[in-house]
């Protein structure tokens, strides 16, 4: 069992969804560091620390160490958009990540090494902390439950939202064409979704030993056919799912602590 948290990092990649949180919970205090704005505030007990990391591996794993050596999180949870990798995966849907692949690293065999391990840590998957796991699944739970994420779905998806547990890819490149989605599939067991950060959040973690979990709501079908207008499924669906999720989190680790 994971220790008590009292300090939880949030992180988003997009500012919709930071925007939208950050209006939930009321956060009062700022702090710039470079080129990112860090909240804090305390709900139920907990010290929450929210930040917009942007895309890509490279951002999210600088926020990350800030998160964990300037805020001193006791764990990170991790919330955005992802492309669905596995067919039974639909728009609106929401994985948890049970492990983390980063997929575009590959050193073709060099000093022994395989595709997608990662030479620092010599292990090719980063596992989520399991009681966090718990949490981020009940949450999930929750949040496709929500009325207003119903509503915000329906816009762009005829089925109702469902959650899966699975595998979650990262990499810094958009997969949007079926045959590279396909492989990947193919390459990694139970891959659910890919998308640019979460991998690299669970690395830092790892190497902090830091408790993660990482959520996605799905977008697309990772196939260059996004959900028919992209900012608008980031406004009227993930961004309300997000602040969903997260709102139930909080609640959910509050009440387990």
């Amino acid at each position: 069992m994971a220790p008590k948290v009292a300090k939880l990092g949030i992180m988003t990649a997009m500012e919709e969804e930071f925007r939208l949180i950050a209006q939930t919970f009321g956060f009062t205090t700022s702090r710039e560091i470079g080129p990112r704005t860090f909240l804090s505030a305390t709900h139920n007990d907990l010290e929450l620390t929210l930040v917009a990391a942007r895309v890509g591996k490279v951002a999210a794993a600088v926020t990350a160490s800030l998160l964990i050596q300037e805020f001193d999180v006791d764990a990170i949870v991790v919330v955005g958009v992802a492309g669905a990798t596995d067919s039974t995966v639909r728009i609106g849907d929401i994985v948890v990540a049970d492990r983390l692949v980063q997929h575009d690293i590959d050193l073709k065999g060099v000093l022994g090494y395989q595709r997608f391990d990662i030479p620092l840590l010599g292990v090719r998957e980063m596992r989520s902390c399991d009681r966090l796991f718990g949490v981020a699944t009940e949450a999930a739970k929750r949040a496709v439950s929500s009325p207003s994420y119903i509503n915000g779905v329906q816009n762009f998806s005829k089925q109702s939202p469902q959650i899966h547990a699975g595998v979650i890819g990262s990499g810094d490149v958009f997969v949007c064409d079926p045959g590279e989605r396909d492989s990947l599939s193919a390459a990694i067991s139970d891959l659910k979704c890919v998308e640019m950060e979460g991998a690299a959040v669970a690395q830092v973690c790892v190497e902090h030993g830091v408790p993660f979990v990482v959520t996605r709501i799905i977008s697309d079908e990772a196939s260059g056919h996004a959900a028919s207008d992209f900012g608008a499924f980031i406004q009227q669906a993930a961004s309300v799912g997000s602040e969903r999720f997260v709102r139930e989190f909080v609640d959910v680790l509050a009440a387990r602590n």
